[in-house]
């Protein structure tokens, strides 16, 4: 009766030839223990096979072969033995070097017929895994995929796990073992990406805040309150095609979408569209206090200037001119007066700041009694004539007879522009609502 695994050969009481037996056994025994296949490829016997030359049979088997195959070809003894493999046998394959199992109905690569692989110390993949990198893999790739075999979900993940905030969680990238990048939880359990050119000095790339998912980029750290930081010194966005645009989108109109200029992380400057859906720049000299510097309208394209001082005024009384000496004309109302500028009960214009200023009056003659011989119109500047021309004419026509003066002149933050007038020999009127004195700074 043989033996319930290898089936070897047992000796029977009283058998004659025990010596026969045991042999078999012995050859049995030879060729199944420490078992190395030298190929498995091969459906018919090899020629001249090596006294003790072991193979797989493969599938389809000829000539002495045939009916063997997955069997176990042994050449002993100037014959082949045929052994039919049990489960769990293992077969070291010569030529492949691969360590083979029988799984019942194929053989197998040995470790994948494991069903778990626990709590190895060290794992070495065509290289020595150490206490540090309890896993070393030396390859052209490492390929990690879903569980299509399963199968599983269709996911593949990759976890690290760290044990404590300050600690870190992350990829390493080295040259020659050197350090030149790292991404991961560094330190802190925001996401970093940094780089170094040797290993000991890091500059950070890219940092993305864990609450918020904000990101800094080259050498900013995100914060909660900028969904975007750079650092740098230049900034190239160049085109993919042919156009380049930036969009910038707010809710509603009441909202603001702009760029901020800021010194010292005050702001300086804003323009966009702030408050409204017009265009707008405006400057602040403390990051509190804010300027209106021009506003283009959204419906027309018109640009306003609402900080830049404009009036336009009249009298509407008349206005008495004794003869032969300069008298200011009274403009005491104004139907404009940006910036407040123009003051009617001095009857005069005060520059709010330096500049170039344009000015214009229309003044219409009304006589008294005598009709003057010569009418003198012009500007003062703190008191004095301007110099930059004079209407005149000879003696005035009542009620038609208008002067009008047009300049362009610097002015100094403060100085004041007034209209004056000077009849010769005779007294008269400058008209009511007929006469006007109007003016804007230019910029």
């Amino acid at each position: 009766m043989p033996t319930p695994n290898l089936g070897l050969p047992q000796l029977a009481a009283d058998q004659a030839q025990k010596h026969v037996t045991l042999n078999e056994a012995l050859y049995d025994l030879d060729a199944l223990v420490q078992l190395a296949i030298l190929d498995r490829s091969l459906s018919a016997p090899p020629g001249s096979p090596a006294e003790g030359a072991r193979y797989i049979v493969a599938a389809s088997p000829t000539g002495a072969w045939a009916g063997h195959a997955n069997h176990i070809a042994a050449w002993l003894d100037g014959a082949w033995r045929f052994f039919i493999p049990g489960i769990g046998w293992l077969a070291w394959v010569v030529d492949e070097a691969a360590l083979l199992a029988w799984n019942g109905s194929a053989w197998v690569d040995a470790l994948s017929a494991v069903s778990a692989i626990q709590n190895l110390a060290l794992l070495g993949i065509r290289t020595t895994a150490d206490a540090t990198n309890r896993l070393a893999v030396k390859s052209d790739g490492v390929l990690l995929s879903h569980d299509d075999v399963t199968p599983g979900t269709g996911h593949m993940r990759v976890t690290l796990n760290k044990s404590a905030a300050a600690k870190d969680a992350g990829f390493t990238f080295q040259d020659a073992f050197g350090t030149r990048a790292l991404f991961g939880l560094l330190a802190d359990d925001d996401f970093t990406i940094k780089v170094s050119p040797d290993g000991s000095t890091f500059y950070l790339a890219l940092s993305i805040d864990k609450d918020t998912g904000h990101v800094g980029l080259a050498g900013a750290t995100a914060d909660a309150n900028n969904a975007l930081i750079v650092k740098g010194t230049a900034f190239l966005f160049d085109r993919e095609t042919d156009d380049v645009r930036f969009t910038f989108n707010k809710a509603a109109a009441g909202d603001d979408v702009a760029l901020t200029f800021q010194t010292n992380y005050s702001a300086r400057a804003l323009f966009g569209l702030l408050g409204d859906d017009d265009f707008t720049v405006k400057v602040s000299p403390d990051g509190s206090n804010y300027f209106t510097g021009f506003v283009v309208d959204r419906s027309t394209g018109r640009l306003k200037l609402p900080l830049a001082p404009k009036f336009s005024a009249y009298t509407n009384f008349d206005n008495y001119i004794a003869a032969n000496t300069w008298t200011k004309v009274q403009f005491n109302n104004a139907d404009s007066n940006d910036q407040n500028a123009f003051n009617g009960s001095n009857n005069n214009f005060t520059a709010p700041f330096a500049g170039t200023y344009a000015f214009g009056f229309s003044l219409r003659f009304k006589a008294n009694a005598t009709v003057p011989t010569k009418v003198i119109a012009t500007f003062y500047k703190n008191g004095a004539e301007l110099g930059r021309g004079r209407a005149v004419s000879g003696a005035p026509v009542d009620d038609v007879t208008t002067y009008n003066l047009a300049i362009l002149t610097p002015l100094a933050a403060n100085d004041v522009i007034d209209v004056r007038v000077n009849f010769a020999t005779s007294d008269g009127y400058i008209e009511a609502d007929q006469s006007h004195f109007w003016g804007h700074y230019v910029p």
